[in-house]
């Protein structure tokens, strides 16, 4: 089951990415299948932890910056 904070972070997550592409939920999923293929055939994802964090704050402060107040 999902906890209210990783529901609203999703929310948040996907309302980020639509507005940065201009991208349906239907195009966002077919990007990601074709990224999760790409990766797949490069031998698998390698972790990344700081990178993760480093982008995540970069997104979150582009989401803040240009949301509506």
């Amino acid at each position: 089951m999902e906890s209210k904070e990783a529901h609203i972070f999703m929310n948040e997550m996907d309302e980020l990415l639509q507005r940065l592409y201009r991208n349906s939920d239907e195009d966002l999923l077919r990007e990601f299948k074709a990224a999760e293929a790409e990766v797949e055939a490069e031998g698998g994802p390698r972790p990344d932890p700081e990178g993760f964090e480093r982008l995540w704050k970069k997104m979150v402060s582009e989401f803040h910056k240009d949301r509506p107040r």
